[in-house]
């Protein structure tokens, strides 16, 4: 997603807003993943979740 996509998102007011909307759809996909059962699936999500929560704990700082 470019920049002018994200920026005009609702959720998007800032860097600090879309990525806890980033986290949020992480994490909803983490929990389908988790009741599909689909391990390596659920991995790839938790990664990328982490990466995302480090993001924002950057912006916090």
């Amino acid at each position: 997603m470019t920049y002018s996509q994200r920026s005009t998102h609702p959720a998007a007011a800032s860097d600090y807003t879309y990525l806890e909307y980033q986290i949020g759809i992480a994490q909803d996909e983490l929990s389908a993943a988790v009741q599909a059962q689909d391990k390596p699936r659920a991995e790839a999500i938790r990664a990328k979740l982490a990466e995302l929560e480090d993001k924002l704990a950057l912006l916090e700082d």
